[in-house]
């Protein structure tokens, strides 16, 4: 459950929600920056300077380990093997991978429980409910040893810029943890614990920039930890209002960042940004190290670029997990395209490399009354909503929200309620929300989705 969207919490006073926000940060840091999760930032720290060859043998023993788990606990792999009358010891090598068929996200969405290892207990999994941009949910499994992994991996890059855990750094992501109805300043709590300030995303404003300005510039962190489109609109306000800041580190995930957004990021807030592309479902990662360049990372998973038919030097990312024990998924497609390349990189690790990455763009804002621009849709989304199948959100004037979502039979009422209560947490309580059944949502001449639309008239902030 997200705390933010609680009752609970938008109904307390300041020093309330300080507290909640601290212990939420508590909580993360005792579960992910335990014992296991130093061990996996040491092994990280040396594998990242490993040959091809150590690096190819690092990943054909995770290889086996998980495909046996898999063979073993999972259910869907258990019939898919069997069906193709193989065993744990065909998978040899990260080769062998070949030897199974791609899946996609119906194909996990129709059945997650499927895909479930039967010897994880729940209790020490994580559920999360992701729609990325395709407005279809999916339910997935994480599990500890997974969490610790990818907090490590994410540890190691942020090192590459010359930041630990524990070191001071401003958050603008994603969370509501202002409520929306909040018009006046604070639009920012303090979690002690992971030495954060976490501002709000959904206050940004011409009018409020410049009290985020101050408490930043008071806070004293040359960090940035935020999202490419809240990235971007916090740096064109500040330009646009001729606030000077200085980070010295912007980490950026979650989203494309488009180059030139990137570099009107940098030149505006002053410091170099480390980008992560991810996926819910962990079956690939790739960031940039301090040269900018994006390596693929193998300790995380066997990464396959398949062609896209008519789209000539373009590739799609095809993921498998090695370290999501709760949830393994095997030659996952994506739908994440990227241009790969042949160069070399002079920090020195012996990565796989691609030039850009792109999909998953998500440019277009929810433009309110009082000026905010929100640019994210798929956090409306919840673990608790039963039967949603995908969902479009079209925005047709400044109060006004038009939802069109294709339900299963367990959608009822509640589901409904509860996604007009998400909405106006993030948007503000004077949103009206229409929601529309339907039973397909219209695509592109294309055939693209498009999760969100905007019948106002684009503007430039």
């Amino acid at each position: 459950m997200n705390i933010f969207t609680t009752r609970f919490y938008i109904n307390s006073p300041l020093w309330m929600q300080e507290c909640m926000v601290s212990l939420r940060g508590l909580k993360f840091k005792l579960l992910r920056e335990g014992r296991m999760f130093q061990r996996l930032v040491s092994e990280l720290e040396k594998s990242q300077y490993y040959s091809e060859e150590e690096l190819r043998n690092l990943q054909n023993e995770k290889f086996r380990i998980i495909i046996k788990h898999s063979y073993e606990n999972v259910p869907y792999y258990r019939r898919l093997f069997k069906k193709l009358n193989l065993k744990p010891e065909d998978f040899k090598d990260i080769s062998d991978i070949s030897k199974l068929p791609m899946i996609s996200k119906p194909d996990v969405r129709v059945n997650p429980d499927d895909f479930l290892a039967k010897n994880i207990n729940r209790l020490f999994t994580r559920t999360v409910f992701s729609s990325g941009t395709t407005g279809s949910p999916l339910k997935i499994f994480r599990d500890m040893y997974l969490i610790n992994f990818e907090n490590a991996i994410l540890t190691r890059q942020y090192r590459w810029a010359g930041f630990n855990p524990g070191d001071k750094k401003v958050i603008i992501r994603s969370s509501p943890i202002v409520p929306s109805r909040v018009k006046r300043p604070p639009f920012w709590r303090h979690d002690v614990f992971q030495n954060s300030l976490c501002a709000s995303s959904y206050h940004l404003s011409k009018e409020n920039v410049d009290s985020y300005a101050r408490e930043i510039s008071r806070y004293s962190s040359d960090v940035l930890e935020t999202v490419p489109s809240q990235g971007y609109i916090f740096a064109k306000l500040a330009f646009l209002k001729g606030i000077d800041l200085n980070f010295k580190s912007i980490f950026t995930s979650s989203e494309v960042m488009m180059p030139e957004k990137k570099l009107f990021i940098e030149k505006q807030l002053k410091g170099k940004v480390f980008d992560h592309y991810g996926t819910a479902e962990r079956v690939s990662a790739i960031g940039t190290c301090e040269r900018g360049t994006y390596h693929v990372y193998p300790e995380y998973a066997i990464t396959e670029f398949l062609p896209v038919p008519g789209k000539k030097g373009q590739f799609e990312i095809v993921g498998s997990t090695l370290n999501s024990f709760a949830m393994p998924l095997f030659r996952y497609k994506t739908g994440d395209i990227v241009t790969l390349s042949s160069k070399v990189c002079s920090c020195g690790r012996n990565f796989p490399i691609v030039e850009s990455i792109e999909g998953r763009n998500t440019d277009q804002f929810f433009i309110t009354k009082d000026g905010r621009m929100i640019s994210l849709f798929c956090s409306i989304f919840s673990a608790d909503l039963k039967d949603v199948i995908e969902a479009q959100f079209i925005q047709e004037d400044m109060n006004m929200l038009k939802v069109k979502l294709v339900a299963g039979d367990k959608y009822d009422s509640s589901d409904e309620e509860l996604i007009k209560t998400n909405i106006k947490n993030y948007l503000g309580e004077d949103v009206t929300v229409d929601i529309e059944k339907v039973d397909f949502v219209p695509r592109t001449n294309t055939g693209k989705f498009k999760q969100f639309i905007s019948k106002l008239k684009e503007k430039e902030l």
